[in-house]
């Protein structure tokens, strides 16, 4: 079982005990080393009445391209990008999340088997930011422990051409992306209109004949 899922089932009890347990203020200073050097610091509460500042990054190497993951925007409980659909980056990525609301980690799901990312599980709130270069070809996938039941999780895909931000270009299109949207009442509409056209139209050649000067033979 993912952590993921067991965390959805006792998130509920999770929650009750962690309201009670936690009160006051808390500051927390880290230093940590993980193919270089790095420092953070972090202020605030569980509860969200403090707020958090500082950075850390706990990879080294790198030399690519930075992507900033907005984490909590405008205390939406999602990961942009990254919830609404895969975040794809190339092998040697800097990915910087940047907190904008309070109470919010990123814990570390599933990944390649060589990959070797611990995310950030310290609950953080808004201004704080932490980074993390990805170089392991795979997918990644991470969430926000204290609100995992709301959905707040994420994907990374790190593959060698990733698509552009907002979708590629090329390949076939649909026709409605072509020019004006097709509704689904035109559809109606053209079918019932071609209906009666047939009806009439049959109804004539019954009646009158093929052309104009041919009748039933009746005067």
């Amino acid at each position: 079982m993912k952590r993921r899922d067991f965390l959805r089932a006792a998130s509920v009890p999770a929650a009750a005990t962690t309201a009670s347990a936690t009160a006051g203020l808390g500051a927390a200073q880290e230093t940590e080393t993980s193919g270089g050097t790095a420092t953070g610091t972090a202020t605030g509460t569980a509860t969200g009445t403090g707020t958090g500042t500082g950075t850390e990054a706990d990879s080294g190497g790198g030399g690519g391209e930075t992507v900033t993951v907005t984490v909590g925007p405008g205390g939406s409980l999602v990961y942009e990008p990254g919830t609404e659909e895969p975040l794809q980056i190339a092998p040697g990525t800097t990915v910087e999340f940047v907190w904008d609301s309070d109470n919010h980690n990123i814990v570390v799901d599933s990944q390649p088997e060589d990959a070797g990312w611990e995310g950030h599980e310290p609950i953080e709130n808004t201004g704080f930011t932490y980074s993390h270069t990805f170089e392991t070809l795979g997918t990644y996938e991470y969430y926000c422990d204290p609100h995992v039941s709301a959905g707040m999780e994420a994907t990374i895909e790190v593959v060698e051409n990733p698509e552009p931000a907002g979708g590629g270009g090329g390949g076939e299109k649909e026709l409605h992306d072509l020019g004006v949207p097709i509704h689904a009442h035109w559809v109606g509409a053209a079918t019932i209109l071609g209906i009666l056209v047939t009806v009439i139209f049959t109804f004539y050649v019954l009646k009158y004949g093929e052309s104009p000067h041919t009748g039933t033979g009746r005067n």
